[in-house]
């Protein structure tokens, strides 16, 4: 999904190596970014399905079963899994089922782990989920307990093209058709590099100085009983 088309050799090359090899494998193509993939082995077929996200030069695959007509469904293809990571949250909150709680804003939320590493590094939660792309990525949410109320951040993993002026997974700035002047003042743009998990690079998008980086953060303070950014 997304501006860029792939190749046939590309998309083949890239799923025989990613799925393993299935025996007995096929691949048609249907149309630009559009393919069928042939997959007998019932094992094989349900192992693909259920892992991913699969991304293809920086464009997620989004699959789904084949049935008759599906090829002229755009409803089939907006959702994908993804890794979320879970930030900001509080040593006590870090378990699988506070994990499960807040990805109930997603569509659905198909594992949560724990990662196991040393430092601050550890201080966070990952959530296997379903993503719906008709929407724009998420960047977090309002989370409470015991009265308080937390912001916490999300950062996708091997996160796919998407646009830091509307946050939605297919196009880039240049084509993006949301208007960003409101009252006849700019917006700041909520969505950036800072969404995706890991060292951030500069992308054919934009490219992200330290500075620009340090400019783009976000603070948070109570206002009325709600959480709201500072300005």
């Amino acid at each position: 999904m997304g501006e860029k088309v792939a190749s046939f050799t590309g998309v083949k090359g890239f799923v025989m190596v990613a799925w393993g090899y299935p025996k007995n494998f096929g691949v048609v193509e249907l149309g630009p970014n559009l393919f069928q993939f042939n997959i007998p082995n019932h094992e094989d077929r349900e192992s693909i399905l259920e892992e991913g996200p699969w991304v293809i030069d920086n464009q997620v695959l989004v699959l789904n079963r084949w049935k008759e007509g599906i090829e002229g469904d755009v409803e089939a293809f907006k959702m994908a899994p993804l890794w979320v990571q879970v930030w900001n949250l509080p040593v006590h909150w870090i378990s699988k089922e506070v994990g499960r709680k807040i990805g109930a804003v997603f569509k659905e939320v198909k594992d949560v782990i724990i990662p196991q590493m040393g430092g601050k590094e550890g201080r966070h939660l990952k959530m296997f989920v379903t993503v719906d792309l008709s929407k724009p990525l998420l960047r977090g949410t309002i989370v409470k307990t015991e009265g308080t109320m937390i912001w916490v951040a999300f950062k996708h993993e091997r996160c796919p093209d998407f646009c830091y002026n509307c946050g939605f997974v297919g196009h880039g700035e240049r084509t993006c058709t949301k208007q960003q002047e409101i009252s006849g003042r700019n917006v700041d743009n909520q969505f950036g590099p800072w969404l995706r998990a890991g060292t951030v690079k500069g992308t054919p998008q934009t490219k992200q100085t330290k500075t620009n980086m340090d400019k783009n953060k976000r603070y948070w303070k109570f206002l009325n009983g709600e959480l709201v950014e500072r300005v």
